[in-house]
C-alpha cells in the first residue's frame, strides 16, 4: 500500500504567498493519497494550505498555489471567523441554538439545560470543557446510530471514532472501522443521521455504485434534505473552535 512506500512522513513547512498585496502563510504538506495537487482555505480559519501527492510534488506546491491565487482571494472573502466555544458565544446543537454560559459551581463540568449549555469553572477552561463535552455527546450518538444503522444490513463496525475534519464529515476504512466528525452534533439530528447511515452502508458496498444507494435509502426515508443541508450550511460547522489558530 503506499503508506508504506513513504516510511518517513515529510513534515508540513510554511512559505508565504503574496494574495491582493498581503503576505499570507501557507501550510505545505505531503500526502500521498492525495490523487493530485489540492489547494484548500479553511473556511473557519482562512488557514491556505496546499497539498502534494509526491515528494516531487512538494517542490512545486508554491508554485501551484501562486497559480490558484484568484480563487484563494474568493475564498478568503467568504470567511466570517471563527466562533470561540467561550461564554457569551450561542452555538447549534442538534440543530437549535445554545447559549454557552458560565457558572461557579453545578452538577458535572458542563451540560445542557434549556437550551443552555452550562460550564463550571474557570473562563478560561470553558472553550476546551466545551469541546470535550460535544465530542462525548457527539460520540454517544455516533456510537447509537451506527450500530442501529450496521445491525439492519447485518453489518457491524470494527470501531468508531470521532475526529476534527474539515474534508470529510464521514469515512469507512477497508478494516471498517467508521469515522465521524465531532462538527456533526452541531447539525439537526436528520443530518446526522444521514451521515452515520451513507458510512454504514459503505460496511456492505465500498464504493458508491446503486446497489450502495440502495442500502442508504433502506436506513432513511430521504437523501435530498440532508444533502442539501449540508451543501448550504457545512461550512458553517467550520467555524466553531476551542482554540485559535
Amino acid at each position: 500500500m503506499l503508506r508504506h512506500l513513504f516510511k518517513r512522513k515529510a513534515q508540513p513547512r510554511h512559505e508565504l504567498l503574496k494574495v491582493d498585496g498581503r503576505m499570507l502563510e501557507v501550510r505545505v504538506r505531503l500526502n500521498p493519497r492525495a490523487r493530485r495537487m489540492i489547494v484548500k482555505v479553511n473556511p473557519a480559519t482562512g488557514e491556505v494550505s496546499v497539498t502534494a501527492p509526491t515528494r516531487r510534488g512538494l517542490a512545486v506546491a508554491l508554485d501551484f498555489a501562486r497559480g490558484e491565487t484568484a480563487w484563494i482571494s474568493g475564498q478568503l472573502a467568504k470567511v466570517a471567523g471563527p466562533v470561540m466555544l467561550s461564554p457569551g458565544a450561542v452555538i447549534p446543537f442538534r440543530g437549535a441554538p445554545h447559549e454557552i454560559r458560565a457558572i461557579a459551581r453545578g452538577p458535572s463540568p458542563v451540560w445542557r439545560e434549556d437550551g443552555v449549555i452550562w460550564v463550571r469553572g474557570r473562563e478560561a477552561h470553558a472553550p476546551r470543557r466545551v469541546l470535550d463535552f460535544l465530542k462525548r455527546e457527539a460520540r454517544a450518538l455516533f456510537e447509537e446510530r451506527a450500530l442501529a444503522h450496521a445491525a439492519k444490513l447485518g453489518a457491524k463496525p470494527s470501531r468508531i471514532t470521532v475526529r476534527d475534519t474539515a474534508s470529510r464529515w464521514g469515512s469507512c476504512s477497508s478494516t471498517r472501522s467508521l469515522s465521524f466528525s465531532w462538527r456533526l452534533i452541531l447539525a439537526p439530528d436528520f443530518v446526522l443521521d444521514y451521515v452515520v447511515a451513507h458510512e454504514a452502508a459503505h460496511l456492505r458496498e465500498m464504493n458508491h455504485s446503486p446497489r450502495f444507494w440502495a442500502h442508504v435509502r433502506s436506513l432513511v426515508d430521504d437523501l435530498d434534505a440532508p444533502q442539501d443541508w449540508l451543501k448550504l450550511n457545512g461550512r458553517e460547522l467550520q467555524r466553531y473552535a476551542a482554540v485559535t489558530n
